[in-house]
């Protein structure tokens, strides 16, 4: 009959180890045994518990444009150039955002 533990490490052996290692004058093995489980236990426990948190990003609206089939040429060409004044806009802001913290850190020294 082939098991499939490995050749030293059987069921019977494996019990009897337990049994020794409980059993004998080293009961502070049991001790270390004990908050060996219950700290794994804990830290098991504290990301289930985490797990369940909403960390994700919420629902998103996204607002589409209705536009009418029948727009001419020149209405799309003067809708996309609204549009894009306002992303150079944005654009600008946010370079003028990172340039701010880019003179408080030269103020620093970084």
């Amino acid at each position: 009959m082939s098991s499939w533990f490995p050749r030293p490490a059987a069921p019977k052996t494996l019990l009897a180890d337990l049994r020794g290692v409980f059993t004998g004058t080293r009961r502070h093995l049991l001790v270390f045994g004990a908050m060996a489980i219950g700290m794994t236990s804990a830290i098991i426990t504290l990301f289930v518990i985490d797990s369940h948190d909403n960390i994700g990003p919420g629902p998103q609206t996204i607002y589409v444009s209705d536009w009418s089939a029948n727009r001419t040429d020149a209405e799309i060409i003067a809708q996309q150039k609204i549009d894009m004044v306002a992303i150079h806009k944005a654009k600008e802001e946010r370079r003028k955002s990172f340039q701010r913290v880019d003179d408080a850190m030269k103020a620093w020294g970084f």
